[in-house]
């Protein structure tokens, strides 16, 4: 997904990149040059509660690196497929909340394959109560 992210916007995400200054967390994706942020949601499908709050933090944590580093960095959640990213698309208080604080919305397609992979670990991940 990160790589597909690295062309569609032509930067370069150095792995493991230290922030500029200690702000807490650590996002999923830095390119320290371009001043982008990156927190990547790889899920094929709708999205559930537990997984909505996954999200909610990632957006906040983008708020956070924003406040502490200063104006200038682009903060982007990236998807894995529409449906996940409905979540923070529409009329909902979590999509104002990503415009309010300036988080950019990307879709990746990933390749089939990779789609299959994700969609099995998903399978496998699927939580439920016991009876």
């Amino acid at each position: 997904m990160l790589k597909s992210l690295q062309n569609k916007l032509g930067c370069h995400f150095v792995p493991d990149a230290e922030m500029p200054i200690d702000v807490g967390v650590k996002p999923d994706a830095v390119d320290l040059k371009n001043k982008i942020v990156v927190e990547v949601y790889a899920r094929v499908g709708e999205v559930n509660g537990a997984q909505q709050h996954k999200i909610k933090g990632d957006i906040l944590k983008l708020a956070l690196i924003d406040k502490r580093l200063g104006s200038g960095w682009r903060k982007i959640m990236c998807f894995a497929s529409n449906e996940a990213a409905k979540y923070v698309q529409g009329k909902s208080w979590v999509a104002e909340a990503a415009k309010e604080f300036g988080v950019e919305l990307f879709i990746v397609d990933l390749p089939e394959e990779q789609k299959i992979n994700v969609i099995t670990a998903q399978k496998r991940q699927r939580m439920v109560n016991p009876s």
